[in-house]
Parts: C-alpha cells; sequence; structure tokens
C-alpha cells in the first residue's frame, strides 16, 4: 500500500502486519550477486580437493638402456650394445647424460645415415669415468656438422657433456659411417664450487 497525504508524493508504508510472511530484501546483486555465488566453490578449491596428482617418473638412465634400443629396432633400425660398465651405478646427472646422449646419436643414425645403417652402442667403465661410444657405418648425404651442431643433436649432446666435465668427440669415421664418443666422470661435481658430489 502506498500513502499518498499531503504533497501528493507517494511513500511506501510498512507493513506491520503479522499474518503476512516477510521475505529478506533481495541481494545487492540480484540473483548472480556474491550471495549466491557464494553457495559455490571456486573450481581450485574443487580440482585442489581431488586426488593429488601423481609424482613425476624418475629420469631414465643406462638401466633403460635395452628398452631404449628396442625402440630404435622397433623403428627399423639395426641396434647392438655392448655393455662392460662393471654393473656400475650411475650418479642420476651422468645416467640421465648418458641415456640422452646415446638416444640422440641413434636418432641421427635413423634420420641421416640411410636405410641400411646399423648402429653400435658401448658402454665401458675406464678408471673414474664411463665411456660412450654409438658408431654407425651408414653412408648419408647429409650427415650431422660436428663443430656447429646443424641442429642434428649434437649440440645438446655437447652441452649435457660439458655441464658434467666430460669430453665429447664426434665425427665421420673413415671408410663412412659416424662417431659419437662420450667420456663422462662417474664422480660429478658442482660446476659452481667443484666439490665432488654423488659417487659410486
Amino acid at each position: 500500500p502506498w500513502d499518498t497525504g499531503r504533497g501528493g508524493g507517494a511513500a511506501p508504508v510498512v507493513d506491520n502486519r503479522p499474518d503476512r510472511p516477510k521475505r529478506p530484501p533481495a541481494p545487492a546483486g540480484g540473483p548472480s550477486g556474491p550471495a549466491r555465488n557464494d553457495r559455490r566453490p571456486p573450481v581450485a578449491l574443487l580440482r585442489q580437493s581431488g586426488a593429488p596428482e601423481a609424482p613425476p617418473e624418475p629420469a631414465p638412465g643406462l638401466d633403460r638402456l635395452d628398452e631404449l634400443a628396442g625402440t630404435f629396432r622397433n623403428a627399423g633400425l639395426r641396434v647392438e650394445v655392448a655393455r662392460a660398465d662393471q654393473g656400475t651405478t650411475l650418479p642420476a646427472a651422468v645416467g640421465l647424460a648418458a641415456y640422452r646422449i646415446i638416444q640422440e646419436a641413434l636418432t641421427n643414425v635413423q634420420k641421416h645415415a640411410g636405410p641400411e645403417a646399423r648402429a653400435e652402442v658401448s658402454v665401458v667403465r675406464v678408471g673414474p669415468n664411463v665411456e660412450i661410444t654409438v658408431l654407425d657405418d651408414g653412408c648419408a648425404d647429409d650427415p650431422p656438422d660436428p663443430v656447429s651442431g646443424g641442429g642434428h643433436g649434437l649440440l645438446g649432446m655437447r652441452e649435457r657433456v660439458t655441464a658434467l666435465r666430460g669430453t665429447l668427440t664426434t665425427g665421420p669415421r673413415y671408410g663412412g659411417g659416424f662417431r659419437v664418443h662420450a667420456i663422462l666422470p662417474v664422480k660429478t661435481r658442482s660446476a659452481a664450487t667443484g666439490q665432488p658430489g654423488e659417487t659410486v
């Protein structure tokens, strides 16, 4: 009801009748305002309340060398593996570098050495070092560039070896094919302090 008393203006009249249920005032934001949104938990909270994410897989090392070689064999590359590392357990950083060097070298063979190429991988423990050698007998028309890396993974190999204070030699073989030879110290050293790290 409205009171149209003096002055002709209309003013709301407070309804004090107890027999009528009273509605609570609408929120300032309307149906989509804060009061309505408070009933819905944020999406981020819903995600956080779910199952925890699976822990990341450990970095690959030479314990997965046979699996790596099998992957290339399944792709059609003939790969032979010889190991004389006397069961050496490498620090994680060294094992990962060795795995990636072999992976990148075999990728180069697959891409650049020709369809009939054969690769040989050897892992040998020599004193305080582990030596990784990957050879192929292919005759590629576009062999990797051992100096610049040529975008064929050699630059990445060199960076990995340098970070561990090792040495890397790459280049064509006499009579055809390509050779990758890495010497990695089994005992790692911190690049910042030069102090020995994890040992075997």
